[in-house]
């Protein structure tokens, strides 16, 4: 029988990455020790393991074929994706195991628990597992990872609720798992923050900007557009990077968002760290978007995880309100093992 030994979810800002340097020190050493937390924890639980709730940036999903969810089952998975390479200043791809075996005993708990999901064969990361990955640092040789895609950017998206019931019906996957597996649960993403993505919602469709109008053609058709813009994302870069100085999105725009917004954030932390899942379940589309922002929807990442722990308390290690990264950075560990914890220390 698979047994889980660890829970943890963290943010997943390319600027951590990217242009680290553009946030305060303080900021910049908190998030990264709080990172290597994380790491620890995953090496002192040993996961043979990792089931990774992660969103999709456009590397391997487009508009034209966008699955609500998605399990990665190939020998290897690798990242960065080429157009990150530089955005993320690194300069080598890295194999990460894959692991098909439980990959496809996922996949079939999933559909008999009624959730029908898309197979896929080698998926490419971005951010959304490499940025945790180079900061946690984590001594994990013998790890596989099993990526589980939510679709967030690309509405409809699933209910809150059902992200939360899909977490649940991973964590039974993970615990039917044969020859006593080792699992560990992650999630990456969020919080708020207004990412330099076309959405319909928030930057106007057809877009009036004209560097999420080349956005919106790459995130409908995909690869084949950086063959046309091949400095895409190091634009990326730059327009977040701009945003952040002048605080618009979409930029030299008359609407004004707050590309952070801290109180919303750690109503959130307050009810996930404190195991409430009514409210976790309830949350809305609606909410999520005006309060949090179209990058927001990540957190349907962070209630799934929530699902797979069973609702319980966890610890916040750090939340910090980066306006340079456009992102409420925050970091929080399941402490599976070690007990009910108070579920609100670090909170900045």
């Amino acid at each position: 029988m698979g047994k889980v030994v660890a829970g943890i979810a963290l943010s997943h800002a390319p600027g951590a990455l990217g242009f680290p340097e553009t946030a305060p020190p303080h900021q910049r050493e908190s998030t990264e020790k709080a990172t290597r937390d994380l790491g620890i924890t995953l090496e002192q639980a040993k996961p043979d393991v990792i089931f990774a709730f992660l969103d999709d940036h456009f590397e391997n999903f487009f508009r034209n074929h966008m699955p609500t969810i998605a399990i990665g089952v190939s020998d290897y998975h690798e990242g960065p994706a080429d157009q990150w390479m530089e955005p993320l200043h690194i300069t080598k791809k890295t194999k990460f195991p894959g692991n098909p075996k439980v990959a496809e005993h996922l996949i079939k708990s999933l559909v008999d628990q009624g959730f029908d999901c898309s197979r896929t064969g080698s998926i490419e990361y971005g951010q959304n597992l490499l940025m945790p990955w180079v900061l946690m640092k984590a001594d994990l040789p013998n790890v596989s990872v099993v990526p589980i895609f939510l679709n967030v950017f690309t509405p409809p998206l699933m209910k809150y609720s059902r992200a939360f019931a899909l977490g649940e019906a991973c964590r039974k996957a993970a615990e039917t798992l044969p020859d006593d597996t080792r699992v560990a649960f992650m999630s990456t993403g969020g919080l708020s923050h207004w990412p330099p993505y076309w959405n319909p919602n928030q930057a106007g469709d057809p877009p009036t900007d004209p560097f999420l109008a080349i956005m919106k053609e790459y995130q409908t058709f995909g690869k084949p557009i950086l063959k046309k813009y091949p400095d895409l994302f190091v634009k990326f870069d730059e327009y977040e990077i701009e945003m952040a100085a002048k605080n618009e999105y979409p930029l030299n725009s008359s609407r004004k968002v707050p590309l952070v917004n801290a109180e919303w954030d750690r109503k959130f932390l307050d009810h996930f760290c404190g195991g409430d899942n009514e409210w976790l379940r309830n949350l809305t589309y609606e909410e999520v978007e005006d309060e949090a922002g179209h990058g927001g929807h990540e957190v349907l990442n962070w209630v799934a995880l929530s699902g797979a722990m069973g609702g319980k308390r966890a610890k916040l290690l750090l939340y910090e309100p980066v306006i340079e990264w456009i992102c409420g950075m925050s970091y929080v560990d399941f402490e599976v093992g070690k007990g009910e914890t108070n579920g609100t220390n670090g909170v900045h």
